[in-house]
């Protein structure tokens, strides 16, 4: 018999990060014990291999809203000593993130995260590799774009999350503008081969103005509602096909639509049309 420890829960699904960690600490949640000692054996690898180096690996312990592992590459990417995370745990971290980084994770992508693990099965939830970007400020002031990849040790009883474990690397060389990226992706394997697949992807803008279509956005959308086809709309608006289709691509990402039926229906949801 794995030893459990108990549970008494009461909680509504998709909170925000925020509230998750509020109502994580005062919750005795169920998790398998064993568990444990599997992160932490995993921690120690990758912390001895990457106490000196970039990326960041971390293991975090959201019932106490404390790091258990933060490597040294912490230094060299965020300018921040390893220890003062060790020692302010989460709050260190929210101190130092953009602030309307943190509103799109705190209230969106955490909540996507958390709808999706309730949407599949907990014994699978360590399968599953969650990704988004977002900037935090180092000492000298200047934002450090972050890619963060990491996965989720659930609780066996609600399937909300209680740890986390994962790497964090600096692609401020390669990210020059503000939207975030978020994907969920389900690593496993099939026969001893690895097998990745796409399970979500979701784009956000933490600026409000970035997320407004243009006057040339609205004006293809139009045509595009009416039925014109890439071609029509080329050939009227006087541009390339390829750009109607940089367009639509554009637009679809903005609004965090799929396709064209969604992309509409969008439009006329929020009186864009």
């Amino acid at each position: 018999m794995p030893n459990l420890f108990c549970m008494q829960i009461q909680r509504s699904l998709s909170p925000t990060y925020e509230k998750h960690l509020q109502d994580i600490f005062y919750a005795k949640d169920t998790f398998d014990e064993r568990q444990i000692p599997q992160l932490f054996q995993k921690a120690a690898v990758l912390h001895t291999a990457l106490h000196h180096t970039s990326p960041v690996f971390f293991l975090v312990d959201y019932t106490r809203s404390q790091y258990l592992v933060m490597s040294g590459g912490t230094k060299i990417i965020t300018t921040y000593d390893p220890r003062e995370f060790m020692e302010g745990g989460i709050p260190m971290l929210r101190s130092i993130y953009q602030r309307d980084d943190f509103k799109v994770y705190n209230e969106s992508i955490f909540p996507a995260n958390i709808d999706f693990l309730s949407s599949q099965p907990q014994h699978l939830h360590q399968e599953f590799i969650f990704t988004y970007n977002f900037r935090i400020r180092n000492k000298a002031g200047r934002d450090v774009q972050l890619l963060q990849r990491g996965c989720y040790i659930t609780s066996a009883a609600t399937g909300l999350p209680l740890f986390s474990l994962g790497t964090a690397t600096d692609i401020t060389l390669f990210k020059k503008d503000t939207l975030i990226h978020h994907t969920i992706e389900r690593q496993y394997d099939v026969k001893g081969r690895p097998v990745q697949a796409l399970m979500a992807e979701n784009h956000f803008y933490p600026q409000e103005e970035d997320r407004l279509l243009t006057t040339q956005e609205h004006r293809i959308l139009s045509y595009m509602a009416e039925g014109w086809s890439s071609k029509q709309i080329a050939a009227h608006v006087n541009i390339a096909e390829n750009t109607v289709s940089n367009h639509r691509k554009n637009m679809l990402r903005k609004t965090n639509t799929k396709n064209m039926a969604e992309l509409i229906a969008y439009a006329f949801r929020h009186r864009l049309l």
